[in-house]
């Protein structure tokens, strides 16, 4: 059984992933008015811990890049800027 979509953004079953690979992953926040680039840390439990806060797809794609290597298409695909998603 799947855990219930959850609307915090710390949560693993939250509901507005975009992406997650290994221990990160983008997801877009509560209020649909930013990208977060979070890592999973089990210091405190299995929460996300944010690594940066992005309105741009260029932005979030560069510092995609320095922790995780290449950008996968789910990144590049996003709009230019977070105002352009369909739920921002």
């Amino acid at each position: 059984m799947t855990a219930p979509l959850n609307h915090r953004e710390t949560a693993a079953s939250y509901r507005a992933i975009i992406i997650r690979k290994g221990n990160h992953r983008v997801i877009l926040c509560k209020d649909g008015m930013q990208w977060i680039l979070q890592r999973h840390t089990s210091c405190a439990g299995t929460r996300w811990r944010a690594i940066g806060y992005f309105t741009t797809r260029n932005a979030l794609a560069r510092v995609w890049a320095a922790c995780c290597g290449s950008v996968p298409p789910e990144i590049t695909s996003l709009p230019d800027t977070v105002r352009g998603c369909a739920n921002g």
